[in-house]
């Protein structure tokens, strides 16, 4: 569990481009362990968190449809427990992609955070 008020200090911080940015090259880089890259421009533009939820949700439907021998690895390089994307892909949910890929986004932002905060 985390701290109180570290998720909302995330979430604050995604408003700032350069943070947004920050938290882009980190999607970027762990799914580039698994051979996924994304468009060029995703590791040096700050893109709008409309875009960046779009771009993510379909590369984690690429990894989950196309190359799911990376799936769980790559789930495990992010530290998001398999059960959350269980949970939220054999919900009702009809937007379960977008809530999960919140959950992606949120927890690589938080990574970049706390690399700020503490390193």
């Amino acid at each position: 569990m985390l701290p109180e008020g570290i998720n909302s200090a995330v979430e604050e911080r995604l408003e700032h481009e350069q943070f947004r940015l920050k938290t882009q090259q980190q999607l970027a880089k762990d799914f580039a362990v698994y051979g996924f890259e994304f468009e060029p421009t995703f590791t040096t533009e700050s893109w709008e968190a409309d875009n960046i939820v779009e771009t993510v949700s379909r590369a984690l439907m690429y990894m989950i449809e196309k190359d799911s021998s990376n799936w769980h690895p790559l789930l495990y390089t992010m530290d998001i427990p398999e059960q959350t994307y269980l949970r939220l892909a054999t919900s009702r949910e009809t937007d379960w992609l977008i809530a999960f890929t919140w959950i992606v986004i949120r927890r690589e932002a938080q990574k970049v955070f706390f690399r700020e905060k503490y390193a």
